[in-house]
């Protein structure tokens, strides 16, 4: 099953690159995901015991064989009967068949079991999805990460070029020392930063590393110039989707049919069962394995067994199964409140990037002329050193917030996909179109 999930995927895979995309990531994590394993273990277990649970409505048959070696010893008994000894083997072979012709708690259980199965199918897809969402939130993790680093090292060649002409000044008296210690100052701070910021890159890789469980060293950039689609449908559109189709909800549904069709089960049995029996016998032996001429029997009967009493069994099973079912439901409202909940936050998010986006790049330009114009004003001597730092850590912060936004919404997308169970691998294929492909389309993105 884990090779019918991505063999649709492995055809739309290009020649390898330098840096991973989601598609080479998920094509590693779909093969090595340890959790994918259990769920598969999982069904195969459930699998097993639905067969368990059917083979008790098949017929058994049986053969048994006996061949043993006998000594008769007779007492003397007067002169009539003198003492004997003879010693003779002795054979015995039967063919039993018994069919259940009606057992309604077995047939129950394995409908019940039925019911868990396709419960486990469904446990199995969700933990498909939750694969494919989790690599998407790592993803962009370690794209955060990876922005951040590139950021602050882009103001710090900034302000290292500032820190170097200030020093040239400084040194011919045309610039104060309070602007040279100021510069200084920002700088070793931009350095402590970026150690930080590689340092959680590199943890960000190696969470990846954990899904794939092979080293990931780089991945492929986000585009900033790809269009946000706003979601299909209204908002009540995509609840009803998570409530019909999201497989953990499924699942949860399964479970509680199961355990509906285990107390059904658990009360017949105090209903008679009734069964058919068929033999047929070859002995040369008797009782006590007295020797007598070869003989054989053929035996038809039909066997009625009617509960009357196992010391409460029964009736605390019943509860048992009561329980379960009032368990199912509690679980089952409560992940229906869930998915609304955040189906409708995902939904709200994406309707709102676009402008968000729209708004931090307005913010960005504004940012970037507030430092040109900061870094003239300086020159000119009307604004302090203090005015042209903060401008470059605003400019820093407003491209920060523009990428902010656009991974907003790739979550936004991914969470509403995931909760309406449709993250599945033709999503996954318009997700990393969202990604660059090459180094050209990295430079003109940026």
């Amino acid at each position: 099953m884990r090779y019918q999930m991505i063999l649709p995927l492995l055809a739309t895979l290009s020649l390898p690159v330098a840096a991973d995309d989601l598609l080479s990531l998920y094509q590693r994590a779909v093969l090595a995901s340890p959790e994918l394993n259990s769920s598969e273990y999982s069904l195969d277990v459930v699998k097993a015991q639905e067969d368990q649970a059917f083979g008790k409505l098949l017929p058994e048959v049986s053969v048994v064989g006996n061949y043993s070696l006998n000594q008769y010893h007779q007492q003397a008994g007067g002169l009539r009967r003198p003492e004997q000894t003879s010693n003779y083997p002795g054979t015995r072979a039967s063919v039993n068949l018994q069919q259940p012709l009606f057992d309604l708690q077995a047939y129950l259980l394995m409908k019940s079991q039925q019911s868990r199965t396709s419960q486990y199918e469904e446990n199995l897809l969700a933990a498909h999805q939750k694969l494919i969402a989790d690599l998407i939130e790592r993803y962009v993790t370690a794209l955060k990460a990876k922005d951040k680093s590139e950021i602050i090292a882009a103001e710090l060649a900034s302000t290292e070029k500032q820190l170097a002409r200030v020093d040239a000044m400084h040194q011919r008296q045309l610039a104060m020392v309070t602007d040279l210690y100021e510069l200084q100052a920002r700088t070793e701070t931009l350095r402590t930063n970026l150690i930080d910021s590689d340092n959680d890159a590199r943890i960000a890789l190696e969470k990846l590393r954990e899904l794939t469980g092979d080293a990931v060293s780089s991945i492929q950039p986000a585009r900033l110039d790809s269009v946000q689609l706003p979601p299909e449908g209204n908002i009540d559109f995509w609840v009803n989707q998570a409530g019909q189709i999201n497989p953990e909800l499924q699942g949860l549904r399964h479970a509680l049919e199961s355990a509906r069709q285990s107390i059904n089960a658990y009360r017949a049995g105090h209903l008679p069962r009734i069964e058919l029996q068929l033999s047929g016998t070859y002995s040369d032996t008797v009782y006590n394995n007295l020797t007598t001429s070869p003989y054989d029997i053929g035996t038809a009967a039909v066997q009625a067994v009617i509960p009357i009493y196992e010391g409460g069994i029964t009736s605390a099973k019943v509860r048992e199964a009561e329980a379960r079912k009032k368990l199912a439901e509690a679980e089952l409202e409560k992940k229906l409140r869930e998915l609304e909940q955040m189906t409708r936050a995902a939904y709200l998010d994406i309707v709102t990037s676009p402008k968000r986006s729209q708004a931090t790049d307005r913010q960005l330009q504004a940012s970037e002329q507030s430092r040109d114009a900061m870094k003239k004003g300086y020159e000119l001597g009307v604004v302090t050193i203090v005015d042209l730092l903060n401008a470059e850590k605003q400019l820093s912060e407003a491209r920060k917030a523009q990428r902010e936004a656009r991974y907003r919404y790739f979550m936004a997308r991914s969470s509403l996909y995931f909760q309406t169970g449709r993250l599945i691998g033709g999503e996954l294929l318009k997700f990393n179109q969202w990604l660059v492909a090459d180094a050209r389309a990295v430079k003109k993105s940026r």
